[in-house]
């Protein structure tokens, strides 16, 4: 998405005047009038999340406000307007109690927004983190909306579903709909529509994963496998509409990948004294627990290169510990592997080589990745 589009110190000063800088907004919308951009892209990112939770466009009247509001807030400060100002001004202030803006001044119709110093954002909490962490690992793992995101058996795991792609072979997915029925069994019924082929999923649920996977790539369809049949397609995407299993599945991420993320802090704590409590190596290794699982098959790897490296900061710590287990990944996967986990710390599509793969991954949700610390997370998934 951002691959034309220049940064300098975060702040984006350049590219493709068309180019789409978060899912809403382009390049040319920042450019001043005398034609120059000069924006941080945390500026932009808070303007995309206001633009989600108005659920309605927004217009920039002005990439630089007059000298009454902040004259020194240069790219960090903007005037935007919309169709309900008093809607606007309530969904940024919600906004600014998260951390996202600093200031909120509503003049006329026009709404100025500044965001906090970009050398010093405000710490987010553990719960906000999380879910940034889940948006953006689905992003690489689905199109369009992730809940009702349905794949075939193109790798292998044979049904795939979700935002966390919850599959067939590994289990995940028989895992997924014990809980969602332990939950309201009647309400999943009805998703489904028809009780016999209700009847038969479970039966492919309750039985084993290889038949489960057998079964699933019968019904896998499309020149790679990446679609699924109806009625089935169908039935689990009626699944992910609705909002309590939604909130199961979210919880089942929490539950099964946030003790992974603990695990892989845990075992960084041990090797070197650096605090990993940025959201984007949290991010990053939380995407890594989700596509490979835990750090275990590359500690004596990590350790070497931590012992003979000496990381300066948990960026540096946090690049051993990806690259690292990235190259335990079948040599297939290992570019992709990579690649993802870098393009959430770099915040942009990085180029991998390995192993004869080459692998160049974007994250349509990248602007979530905030340059911020994340309070208490560790006690947060711990209890």
């Amino acid at each position: 998405m951002a691959s034309s589009v220049t940064y300098e110190n975060d702040f984006i000063v350049g590219g493709t005047s068309d180019s789409l800088v978060t899912p809403n907004f382009r390049l040319q919308e920042f450019v001043a009038p005398d034609g120059t951009v000069f924006v941080h892209r945390e500026l932009v990112a808070g303007l995309q999340l206001l633009r989600e939770n108005l659920d309605a466009p927004i217009s920039i009247a002005n990439m630089k406000p007059p000298q009454s509001f902040n004259p020194a807030a240069k790219g960090v400060s903007i005037l935007v307007t919309a169709k309900d100002p008093e809607a606007l001004l309530s969904k940024a202030q919600q906004l600014q109690k998260s951390g996202y803006f600093q200031r909120v001044e509503l003049s006329g119709n026009e709404l100025y927004l500044e965001i906090p110093n970009p050398d010093n954002f405000p710490s987010i909490p553990p719960k906000l983190a999380f879910d940034c962490g889940v948006r953006v690992t689905a992003a690489f793992e689905t199109s369009g909306d992730p809940f009702q995101q349905v794949t075939g058996n193109f790798d292998g795991a044979g049904l795939s579903f979700g935002p966390i792609q919850c599959n067939l072979k590994t289990g995940t997915l028989q895992e997924l709909f014990r809980r969602m029925r332990g939950e309201d069994a009647a309400r999943l019924q009805r998703c489904f529509g028809n009780d016999a082929e209700y009847l038969a999923f479970w039966r492919i649920l309750d039985g084993s994963r290889s038949a489960a996977v057998q079964w699933a790539d019968q019904l896998s369809r499309g020149r790679y496998k990446h679609d699924f049949a109806q009625p089935w397609k169908g039935y689990l995407q009626a699944v992910g509409r609705d909002a309590l299993f939604q909130k199961v599945i979210l919880r089942y991420a929490y539950d099964k990948y946030g003790k992974l993320l603990m695990a892989s802090l845990a075992f960084a704590r041990g090797i070197s004294p650096i605090r990993i409590d940025n959201l984007r190596c949290l991010a990053a290794l939380y995407d890594m627990g989700v596509q490979q699982g835990s750090l275990h098959s590359a500690h004596s790897q990590i350790r070497r290169r931590v012992q003979q490296e000496q990381p300066q900061d948990q960026f540096a710590l946090t690049r051993i510990l990806v690259e690292e287990r990235a190259k335990k990944a079948s040599p297939r996967w290992r570019a992709d592997c990579l690649s993802r986990r870098l393009c959430i710390l770099e915040r942009q599509p990085v180029s991998i080589s390995l192993e004869g793969q080459q692998s160049r991954r974007e994250n349509r949700c990248s602007y979530l990745l905030r340059n911020c610390p994340v309070r208490s997370l560790e006690s947060y998934l711990a209890g």
